[in-house]
C-alpha cells in the first residue's frame, strides 16, 4: 500500500487537477469549482484541550512542519499557518491520552494501510501529540460524524475536517492550518462542457456536508443537474463516473487529484 501511495503521488506531481483547462491525458476535466474546503481542528466547546491543540497546530505551523508534512503528502506546501500566526498560548500538560478523529477512506490524509493508519492527517495528530508530549489515539470517522462523535466523547478532536460541517457556537474551531477547492469535474472525453450540459443530468457528490453545501450553493448547477446521488468514498464516485451513473462528480480537489492518479496507474 505505501508502495502504491508513493506512485500515486509521483503522478500527481506530473499534473494539476486544481485548475480549468488540463491536458487531454488527465484523468478527469475540472469544470468548475465550487468553492474552498478549510482543515481544522475541531474541539468541544469549553473543552481545555482545545486551546492547548490550537497551540501545538500554531507551533507547528510557525516551525515549518505542516509544510514539510503537506510537501510529503501532497507534493505542495497548502498550509495556511505561517510565522504571522497569532502567538500561541502556554499549553497545559495531558496526562492522558488524546483521541483524534481522522477522514476514513480518504486517501492520501487518513487511511489504513495493513491495519496501520497512514495519511497526512495521521502524521500532523502524532505531531500535535509530540508537541504536547501525550499518547495519541486514532479514530477513523465520516465528515457527517464530526459533531455525534464529538458531542458523545468517542473523540476529543476532528482532525482534518472543514468547521463549517458544525455549529460554530457549540464547538471549538481551531485556525485553519490548510484549504483545498471543492470542484466539479467530468472525464476528459465528456460532452459536458458547460455547467447547462448537465441539463437532465444526475452529479455525483462525496459524503462531504462541506460539498453537498458547495453544490446546493452553486445556483448554475442546481438549475441544470437533475439531483445528485451520494457516494462514500472517491473510488465509488469514479465507479458512478465510468458507468455512467453520474455525468459529473463534485469533491475535494486533494481527493480528486488522487483519485485521477489510481485511474492514470492503471
Amino acid at each position: 500500500m505505501k508502495k502504491t501511495v508513493a506512485l500515486l503521488l509521483i503522478i500527481v506531481l506530473c499534473f494539476s487537477l486544481c485548475a480549468c483547462g488540463e491536458s487531454e491525458n488527465a484523468a478527469f476535466r475540472t469544470l468548475a469549482a465550487l468553492g474552498t474546503k478549510q482543515y481544522a481542528a475541531i474541539c468541544r466547546g469549553g473543552d481545555e484541550l482545545a486551546g492547548a491543540i490550537d497551540a501545538a497546530l500554531i507551533t507547528l505551523g510557525k516551525s515549518g512542519s505542516i509544510s514539510a508534512i503537506s510537501l510529503r503528502w501532497l507534493g505542495k506546501d497548502r498550509c495556511t499557518l505561517s510565522a504571522d500566526a497569532p502567538a500561541e498560548a502556554e499549553s497545559a500538560a495531558i496526562s492522558r491520552p488524546l483521541i483524534i478523529g481522522v477522514e476514513q477512506e480518504f486517501i492520501p490524509m487518513a487511511y489504513e494501510d495493513d491495519g496501520k493508519l497512514c495519511g497526512m492527517s495521521v502524521e500532523l495528530a502524532e505531531a500535535i501529540g509530540t508537541v504536547l508530549g501525550c499518547e495519541i489515539r486514532l479514530q477513523l470517522i465520516a465528515p457527517d460524524e464530526v459533531g455525534a462523535q464529538l458531542s458523545s466523547g468517542n473523540i476529543d478532536c476532528a482532525l482534518g475536517f472543514d468547521p463549517g460541517s458544525v455549529k460554530a457556537d457549540k464547538y471549538h474551531i481551531s485556525p485553519s492550518y490548510m484549504e483545498s477547492d471543492i470542484v466539479l469535474a467530468v472525464r476528459p472525453d465528456s460532452d459536458v462542457k458547460r455547467m447547462k450540459h448537465l441539463q437532465g443530468c444526475r452529479i455525483g457528490i462525496i459524503n462531504d456536508p462541506i460539498v453537498a453545501a458547495a453544490v446546493k450553493n452553486t445556483e448554475n448547477l442546481t438549475k441544470y443537474a437533475d439531483g445528485a446521488t451520494q457516494y462514500l468514498s472517491a473510488e465509488r464516485c469514479v465507479s458512478a463516473l465510468d458507468n455512467g451513473w453520474c455525468a459529473a462528480v463534485a469533491m475535494d480537489s486533494i481527493m480528486l487529484s488522487f483519485a485521477a492518479a489510481q485511474a492514470a496507474a492503471r
